[in-house]
């Protein structure tokens, strides 16, 4: 007598286990981590090929930027204003043992911009061949932002005035009134009032006045010269600096954004609207002053898209 499918009925059904929610964690997060390796390497590897392109275009570097160094963690961070530095100096602050996390997190720009310049190491600090070694072996970090908006960001955050009693008003004065004796000639109000197309005019003309907030990114970083790890990009600022910090061993995140900051000018809204009384051939002129930065960090010519 054929038992067979009466053996097949009595088989046990093989149940397998759920995963658990640590081992989902972590094939979550090994996942997030192949993504933006991947991610990381075909931009970097653009940059490279945009930078043997236009070598010739683009001037040498003379002297290491301004790079922040961890040495327990082997990371360098080259600071590109107006690109996340406050957030990216409290967190070096953390590394390097200052404070805790939270306590960080609480600190204003101008008590972060004090104390990482005491408690930081810098690259410069180190002896040359301190730095050469640094700098071959440690993971090094740029971060970049469309031009457009990050100069929308250098003129509210270092040339509008604000109503309030900000540690930055006396430089935010000085600046505004020089730019504004080189726009209007002869017509000194002594008003705090540069307008946007004013700061756009001088950027463009040979009025230009100059200053590391509205410098271009290239030539602050040198990324044709400095083989980066992992250049990040302002529009996915989150996870390209949360995949640098599970990178090179931390537990840290990258700190979240908590609303719409004076500065903050990356909605697509505010740049349009600060964009419209520029005229086009302003425009065009403002995209040939930061063309290496569109060319070099794969920005589209023109305004962001929202």
């Amino acid at each position: 007598m054929d038992t067979s499918g009466v053996s097949q009925l009595k088989r046990k059904k093989v149940i397998h286990a759920a995963p658990s929610n640590e081992v989902k964690s972590k094939m979550a997060s090994d996942a997030f981590m192949k993504r933006y390796s991947d991610r990381s390497k075909q931009y970097t590897r653009y940059i490279t090929n945009m930078c043997n392109k236009y070598r010739n275009e683009i001037p040498k570097m003379k002297k290491y930027p301004n790079i922040l160094v961890n040495e327990k963690h082997k990371i360098v961070y080259c600071q590109t204003p107006k690109v996340a530095t406050v957030s990216w100096c409290k967190l070096f602050l953390v590394l390097s043992g200052y404070k805790n996390y939270s306590d960080v997190l609480e600190m204003s720009a101008p008590k972060v911009s004090a104390a990482w310049k005491k408690h930081v190491s810098l690259l410069k600090q180190f002896t040359v061949n301190e730095q050469e070694e640094i700098m071959r072996n440690y993971t090094k970090v740029m971060f970049v932002r469309n031009p457009f908006t990050r100069l929308l960001s250098a003129y509210n955050d270092k040339l509008v005035a604000k109503n309030t009693s900000d540690f930055k008003h006396g430089l935010q004065k000085s600046l505004s009134h020089a730019i504004i004796k080189r726009v209007r000639p002869g017509n000194v109000t002594g008003k705090y009032d540069l307008t946007f197309g004013e700061f756009v005019e001088m950027l463009v003309s040979k009025h230009y006045y100059r200053n590391i907030h509205w410098e271009r990114m290239y030539s602050i970083c040198h990324p044709c010269d400095i083989n980066y790890d992992v250049i990040g990009r302002m529009e996915d600022i989150e996870n390209d600096s949360n995949y640098i910090l599970k990178l090179v061993g931390t537990n840290l995140e990258f700190p979240k954004s908590t609303g719409t900051h004076f500065t903050n000018s990356s909605s697509h809204g505010r740049v349009v609207q600060s964009y419209a009384a520029i005229s086009d051939s302003e425009l065009e002129a403002l995209y040939q002053r930061y063309l290496y930065d569109f060319l070099l960090f794969g920005y589209e010519k023109g305004l962001p898209k929202g």
